[in-house]
């Protein structure tokens, strides 16, 4: 054997790192590793945590009148002293503002479409009028550059309709665990799509699905 190698030395070196290149290539582009691990990701909604409104102290405004005296001539008839005015006392209700914060515009639940996974998701409108993603309680299997993105398709069993046509790509999955909020850009009309994905750019593959009307 060793001789045989040593009159083949070039071809067993090439062949070797050949095998060597796809060990490498498979590891990165596959990522297999990703399967038997979890990546968690936790973040607070942006404005839940919101400060506790302040409440006006009690305005009072006080009028105090200030009594007259008049000089009665000697010969004249005693009048009866007049009454001073008596003191006005006016007291303004407390005014408390109502509490502004994130409002839920749809809520619905991840379904398996390529691979099992659970969470609730949450259509948010924050206090600024801007809206987000927010994934809750997620625990999706992990994959290769997944991203989570809008589509035009109706929630269906088939891991190739979420990204046909024209989706909005909302940015990398985060996690495959946790709390997370994926913003909406201001672009994107949310009456246009149907659904959320988390979606394999990679390989093309749909993993999770839920709606977002």
């Amino acid at each position: 054997m060793k001789t045989w190698i040593a009159r083949h030395r070039t071809p067993t070196i090439v062949t070797a790192a050949l095998a060597a290149g796809t060990v490498v290539f498979a590891l990165v582009w596959f990522q297999p590793h990703k399967l038997f691990t979890d990546d968690r990701f936790d973040e607070a909604l942006p404005g839940l945590a919101a400060e506790a409104p302040s409440t006006a102290a009690p305005g009072t405004t006080r009028t105090t009148v200030a009594p007259t005296t008049t000089t009665v001539p000697a010969d004249a008839e005693p009048e009866t002293p007049a009454t001073a005015p008596a003191t006005t006392t006016t007291t303004t209700p407390p005014t408390t503002s109502a509490p502004a914060g994130p409002v839920v515009l749809h809520e619905s639940e991840f379904v398996e479409v390529g691979h099992a996974g659970t969470g609730r998701v949450l259509v948010v409108e924050l206090e600024n009028g801007s809206r987000v993603i927010r994934f809750e309680d997620l625990d999706v299997e992990n994959g290769p550059d997944l991203r989570v993105i809008l589509s035009r398709s109706p929630l269906v069993g088939d891991r190739d309709a979420y990204d046909d046509g024209d989706f909005a790509d909302l940015g990398v999955l985060k996690g495959n665990q946790g709390n997370q909020n994926y913003e909406i850009p201001d672009g994107v009309d949310l009456d246009e799509f149907q659904t959320v994905a988390i979606w394999c750019r990679r390989f093309n593959y749909t993993f999770n699905a839920a709606t977002v009307v």
